[in-house]
């Protein structure tokens, strides 16, 4: 559903605006947004927030107010003459037109990067980032997940902060918001996708640079890992310690990148418990069934804006 804006006005910062970023990843959640994020880090001109989502638009998809914008400054204290400052939250393109408008009144000009993903494998990767970080049960299956999401979607509260774990099917549904997207933002909004950015990475950053206007020679030197992957735990506690420490010490390994990856395999070679569990062929369907309709609408609403470069899931939409 598209949210209604409870308050137009949006408070524009007293002094240094140039802190505030000009760049933007705006979704969605499990496409790929934090990978493009690190990659454009690493360009020389482009300076990345001190953490990764700044969530400062967040609030107004809750009918919540915005914190005071030296809050958001904050982010970019570091950042001194590069050509773009950048965040990326993959909670805002859910928040629709009264995101877009904020972003567009507090960021006048700013870049905005939207990445979809096949909206089937977006539930379920999901679906098993919300297991693996231990916010709905662990014993807990795909199907039983499934319908409690349909129930909370069909009661119209999936997109509470409280049904947040259960967002993997209601977060699908794309068409929703685009059209307001489109409409505030126009050429200044980028539409990239999941399955583009596994297969050619270094492709699709070096697109994206050209859009900014950066230099695309500095790509050839990026480091291309796979970031934010899901991987299910053997222990809850320390799970759940290790998500703590990652989060509170993001600003340290956002500068030391090679020292959070050493850490990260030494960790899940401790707890690491490979999942058996795979999306079951009923559970595809009944997915591929509900956002049917969904892709149509999104492929049609792409097509409208010029975006003619679709992927095998939104070429195929309708004919599943």
């Amino acid at each position: 559903m598209t949210l209604e804006r409870r308050d137009a006005r949006v408070p524009m910062p007293a002094d240094r605006p140039e802190l505030l970023p000009n760049l933007v990843i705006a979704g969605v959640a499990k496409a790929g947004t934090t990978s493009l994020f690190r990659y454009l880090a690493q360009h020389p001109d482009v300076c990345p927030s001190s953490v990764k989502e700044a969530r400062y638009f967040t609030a107004l998809r809750y009918g919540e107010p915005l914190a005071p914008v030296a809050d958001y400054a904050r982010l970019f204290a570091g950042c001194r003459s590069e050509t773009y400052r950048m965040e990326a939250t993959p909670g805002y393109f859910p928040g629709g037109r009264v995101v877009a408008q904020a972003i567009d009144e507090l960021l006048p000009g700013s870049r905005v990067v939207v990445s979809f993903r096949d909206p089937v494998q977006r539930c379920w990767s999901w679906y098993r980032f919300v297991k693996s970080t231990a916010r709905i049960p662990e014993q807990m299956g795909f199907p039983a997940y499934l319908d409690r999401c349909t129930e909370l979607h069909r009661a119209g509260v999936d997109h509470l902060r409280a049904h947040q774990p259960f967002w993997g099917l209601g977060g699908g549904c794309y068409d929703r918001w685009i059209d307001d997207w489109l409409e505030i933002l126009g050429e200044r909004l980028r539409i990239e996708f999941f399955e583009d950015l596994v297969v050619r990475p270094q492709v699709v950053t070096e697109e994206l640079c050209a859009w900014l206007g950066l230099d695309t020679d500095a790509c050839a030197g990026f480091a291309y890992h796979v970031e934010n992957r899901t991987v299910h735990y053997r222990h809850r506690g320390l799970q759940r310690l290790a998500l703590a420490l990652n989060r509170g010490g993001e600003t340290f390994f956002s500068r030391h990148p090679a020292l959070k990856r050493t850490l990260r395999g030494a960790y899940y070679g401790v707890n690491a418990n490979p999942s058996t569990e795979r999306l079951d062929a009923e559970s595809r369907e009944r997915l591929a069934a509900f956002y049917a309709g969904n892709n149509e609408r999104l492929a049609t609403s792409l097509a409208a804006a010029g975006r003619d470069r679709l992927p095998a899931w939104l070429l195929t939409t309708g004919r599943t």
